[in-house]
């Protein structure tokens, strides 16, 4: 397997994609890694010493910054580290893509350089949610590729999640639901309203409605929304997970006694436990289903330890048959489905940071 990871994507690029690069190399050294970037500001962070026999540096002379209109930077800029990478995976030169660049951007090069699955109108980020039961995940979608949706987009949607969760977790039927204001059949939207009548056509395990709390209930495998309220809805839980972990830290240094102190060192595995649950970094990053090759959408922030398993999490991707697996199920709920229009150009909607 070759994967790629765009060395200037990122808050933290290119010193986070180097350092998670040369660490995933180091750890799985049947896998070659591409570092795509600017090779003189890469190489000289790759150290002293030499660097994993398995990793590459490609030379790229230009980046799409977080700012950039996202197709219109991924169409101008064509010398860009995240084009040349996709561009790298749909010659067969690489087998997945990661980047912690501009999301939108991520969103177009799989578009414009990959092309979509045949039935799919839009791709959709696919973000792990911890639950408490259910196989300990719920997979919501879209978490912020597609700000304005159609009904079918939704309905789309749910299958690749259905498809997924089954391919990745190992989830025999998951349950699918649609993200709304209430489980009353009476509320949500238009949108919600219409994609569910959708769903409700089809094969899959749909149970209507569920509210935000029910993401990490366990109770539904997957969740699907626009990517505005998904992707509202992903930060929120960041800020709320991290939130209450700082904030009962902050408790117990305020009340400062000794039986606070040794509370808290008992306290100090299962505080971790909870870390590793509810930090992004553990995931690694969020496929971007729907496009015709693997690409891995990595949080803007992220660390050389969430670069890592965004890596591991795009390798599992490209061996496990999830492409495949998407394909057959969109093609066999092509029945109910709504038809894609033909001649249908494939461009990014709007997309949120």
């Amino acid at each position: 397997m070759r994967l790629v990871l765009d060395a200037m994507g990122g808050d933290h690029a290119p010193a986070a994609p180097v350092e998670g690069a040369v660490l995933f190399a180091r750890a799985h050294p049947g896998c070659q890694v591409l570092l795509v970037g600017d090779e003189a500001k890469v190489a000289p962070l790759l150290g002293k010493g030499r660097p994993p026999s398995n990793l590459e540096v490609h030379h790229a002379s230009e980046v799409v910054e977080m700012d950039e209109h996202a197709s219109t930077a991924f169409r101008r800029k064509r010398d860009s580290s995240l084009r040349v990478g996709f561009e790298l995976v749909r010659d067969g030169r690489a087998d997945a893509l990661v980047s912690a660049g501009n999301s939108g951007a991520v969103m177009a090069g799989g578009l414009l350089t990959l092309g979509r699955l045949p039935g799919v109108e839009r791709p959709a980020i696919a973000a792990l949610f911890p639950a408490l039961k259910g196989g300990g995940r719920c997979l919501l979608l879209d978490a912020g590729a597609n700000v304005d949706c159609r009904p079918s987009h939704l309905a789309q949607f749910a299958v690749m999640g259905e498809a997924y969760v089954r391919a990745r977790m190992g989830v025999a039927r998951p349950r699918v639901a649609v993200l709304s204001n209430g489980e009353e059949s009476s509320k949500g939207t238009p949108l919600t309203r219409e994609a569910s009548d959708l769903l409700r056509r089809s094969d899959l395990d749909f149970v209507g409605y569920v509210e935000g709390k029910d993401l990490f209930s366990g109770d539904v495998q997957v969740v699907v929304t626009d990517g505005f309220t998904g992707n509202v809805v992903l930060k929120t839980s960041e800020g709320v997970g991290m939130g209450v972990i700082g904030m009962l830290r902050q408790a117990i240094e305020r009340r400062g006694g000794l039986a606070e102190k040794v509370g808290a060192m008992l306290l100090q595995p299962a505080l971790a436990g909870l870390r590793r649950v509810v930090d992004y970094a553990e995931y690694g990053g969020a496929p971007l289903l729907g496009i015709q090759g693997v690409g891995i959408v990595a949080h803007g922030r992220s660390t050389p330890r969430a670069l890592f398993n965004a890596l591991g999490a795009a390798l599992a991707m490209a061996e496990g048959g999830v492409q495949a697996e998407l394909t057959r199920c969109i093609g066999r709920a092509a029945g109910w489905l709504p038809s894609v229009p033909k001649g249908k150009r494939a461009t990014e909607a709007g997309v949120s940071d």
